[in-house]
């Protein structure tokens, strides 16, 4: 009998042991929780950046063209189209010059710091060298030259408009290298072109020049006279 109720008592106070440790653990359970749930409510909110968003496409500089510094000529122009080309070489169509112009159409001419449209009579067509001759674009360029600056024409650039410019009237610049496409490798963006004015009393005649090294292109654009920048 005596054994049987030292049997229960160690059974009781190993259920009691037990009890206490079991309680302890939840305690310690609860209390890391809690700890957790304040760390996490203290720690402070992470920034995101936000969405990286694309730089607006960049505004071409313009400086307005001021004819008034060109010098009006009162030379005599030769016929239409004004321009003789040198000897050794001819316009690729010399045989309809007519069929080349037109009465009445919208071109661009780069001043140098503005893209400015024409509006006017234009002729527009490639030049070539005569059988036998090898092209020469230095002889080409240098000839018609002399040629226009005879007529009173002032050479304004000798480079195309850069990309911004392009970006900025792409549209507009196509539109018009698909309808003339003998000139049309002058106005493409950061190439080799002259571009000259002839400033006459009562009108301006432009000239745009593209010389390769096989062949070249022009366009002569007879227009009104552009308004004069605003001061």
């Amino acid at each position: 009998m005596s054994k049987t109720l030292l049997a229960l008592g160690v059974a009781s106070a190993l259920l009691v042991g037990c009890k206490k440790q079991d309680d302890s653990a939840a305690a310690e359970t609860a209390t890391a929780a809690a700890d957790a749930n304040a760390i996490q409510t203290e720690s402070p909110a992470v920034e995101t950046s936000p969405a990286a968003t694309e730089a607006p496409a960049a505004k071409p500089a313009v400086v307005a063209f001021d004819i008034d510094k060109i010098p009006v000529s009162d030379k005599p122009l030769p016929a239409w189209p004004y321009i003789a080309l040198p000897a050794g070489y001819h316009y690729h169509e010399a045989d309809d010059l007519a069929g080349q112009s037109k009465d009445l159409a919208r071109v661009p001419v780069w001043t140098g710091g503005q893209l400015l449209w024409v509006e006017g009579k234009t002729f527009s067509d490639a030049i070539r060298s005569d059988d036998g001759k090898t092209y020469s674009k230095f002889e080409v360029r240098k000839n018609l030259q002399q040629a226009i600056e005879a007529l009173g024409g002032v050479r304004i650039g000798e480079r195309s408009y850069d990309e911004a410019t392009y970006k900025a009237n792409e549209k507009a610049l196509d539109d018009f290298r698909q309808e003339f496409d003998r000139i049309r490798d002058a106005y493409w963006y950061d190439a080799d072109a002259d571009t000259y004015v002839i400033r006459r009393a009562d009108k301006a005649v432009w000239v745009v020049l593209q010389t390769g090294n096989g062949d070249g292109g022009i366009l002569v654009a007879e227009g009104p006279l552009p308004d004069a920048p605003a001061e």
